[in-house]
């Protein structure tokens, strides 16, 4: 429950858009830090200094904050799973559809969570979304 109320408009529904827009960002934020630390990870560079190196860039993010250092455990603690993303991201793209509006990177962080969906760890961690591009990048 959030402490501050907002109005933004008048027809119903425009509360729950605000949530979806959330959901949007933070899929997106969730995918692309995952893809970040996958990529400094297949050169060579050790994820935790990643992390702290990022973490006080201009390129950090709460996601980044909150679900990179679970990115590089090997089996964290679920706080929120990687279906619950499939979900949300299903429903950004579905009120995207219904409003007529591209979302090219809600799309594509969807088909990364639904790539660790159907590889058996839908009730991992939202953050092992990592694992999608790590097995992505693991041949050259």
């Amino acid at each position: 429950m959030g402490d501050k109320i907002f109005h933004v408009g008048t027809q119903p529904g425009l509360g729950a858009t605000v949530k979806v827009v959330n959901q949007l960002l933070c899929g997106v934020h969730l995918a692309v830090a995952a893809e970040g630390l996958s990529l400094a990870s297949r050169v060579g560079v050790d994820p935790q200094v990643m992390l702290d190196i990022l973490g006080g860039s201009s390129a950090s993010s709460w996601m980044l904050k909150d679900r990179g250092p679970r990115m590089i455990q090997p089996d964290p603690q679920v706080t929120s799973a990687v279906d619950i993303f499939v979900k949300d991201l299903g429903i950004v793209l579905d009120a995207g559809r219904q409003a007529g509006a591209a979302l090219p990177l809600a799309a594509a962080a969807h088909q990364m969570f639904l790539a660790a969906t159907g590889r058996g760890d839908g009730l991992a961690d939202d953050s092992q979304v990592i694992r999608s591009y790590d097995l992505l990048n693991r041949g050259r």
